[in-house]
């Protein structure tokens, strides 16, 4: 029978063996790898981590491979000064016994860190170039973006549609504290009969030509939308109702000189009314009879709610 303790020589070596092959795996691997003692002294560092941060031969522990990386710009991009950096990171290193985070890489990758606390307060990090699947949850991005945009959109005139823009009347009316509101609705004059007379590419010029005028005319601010086939909205936050109907008062002139100037003469009319309590919806009634008041007076003319 064979002793254990004449065993322990050979199950020495063979752990040391397969300490060698795990390490030689990684490094085969490329993985970016490394291992700090408690005092955050590099123990083991791989081959492609030392090149993620360009440890140099005299780095002795964390602070010192990140100084470099803030001094010669490679490694992890840092915010601020290198100081406040560091100690926010001393802080986060070895809270939990697990963490996983990204950073963002001087070069524009992007690696995933996963920190494992060990025994004796040894941590083992790994970071895993994550450069493409941020590619892609940028195009995701940007195609939600897109959506979100195309179904607020009015496709016509790029103004805001219907829908977007009674949702900026409803939130535009919960915050009210902020000042006076104004609603403005606008109807170009006949233009039924411009569609029928000319056509619907002469009419589709003319929708475009007023949204133009409203954009170049209306303040940035302004909620500027088309809400139906020649009516369009304006929300204007801040705003009492005598200086929104003059605002749209000069908006209505400079559409009726450009538009004449231009070969497609047009006017409109419209209603105004501020916000004085109630609804979107009551709002809104009131802003439409003072259009309805305008086309009934004549036409081509600014209206206020009474």
């Amino acid at each position: 029978m064979i002793h254990a303790d004449a065993l322990r020589p050979l199950a020495q070596a063979m752990d040391r063996a397969a300490s060698d092959l795990v390490l030689a795996g990684i490094e085969a691997s490329g993985v970016a790898a490394a291992l700090f003692g408690p005092d955050d002294a590099l123990a083991y560092g791989s081959p492609a981590f030392r090149a993620l941060f360009d440890v140099q031969p005299g780095a002795q522990d964390f602070s010192d491979i990140m100084r470099h990386c803030h001094a010669t710009g490679v490694g992890a991009k840092m915010s601020g000064s290198f100081e406040t950096w560091i100690a926010m990171a001393r802080e986060k290193r070895r809270s939990r016994e697990h963490r996983t985070f990204e950073i963002d890489i001087q070069d524009n990758r992007w690696c995933l860190v996963n920190e494992t606390l060990l025994p004796g307060g040894w941590l083992w990090s790994t970071f895993t170039d994550i450069s493409m699947l941020k590619s892609n949850e940028r195009v995701l991005q940007l195609a939600r973006d897109a959506a979100e945009l195309a179904a607020e959109t009015d496709p016509l005139t790029g103004l805001f549609n219907r829908r977007a823009a009674m949702g900026r009347l409803d939130a535009a009316i919960r915050a009210t504290g902020r000042g006076p509101l104004s609603l403005v609705l606008i109807d170009l004059d006949h233009f039924k009969a411009i569609n029928d007379r000319h056509g619907h590419a002469t009419g589709d010029r003319v929708l475009c030509h007023f949204a133009a005028a409203g954009r170049s005319r209306l303040r940035v601010q302004d909620v500027f939308a088309r809400i139906g086939g020649e009516e369009f909205m304006v929300l204007m936050p801040g705003t009492a109702a005598a200086e929104a109907a003059s605002a749209v008062e000069r908006l209505r002139r400079h559409v009726a000189r450009e538009a004449a100037a231009a070969g497609s003469a047009y006017t409109f009319s419209a209603g105004v009314a501020e916000y004085g309590g109630g609804t979107a919806e009551q709002l809104f009634d009131r802003a439409d009879d003072a259009l309805y008041r305008a086309k009934h007076c004549g036409r081509d003319r600014v209206e206020q709610a009474a």
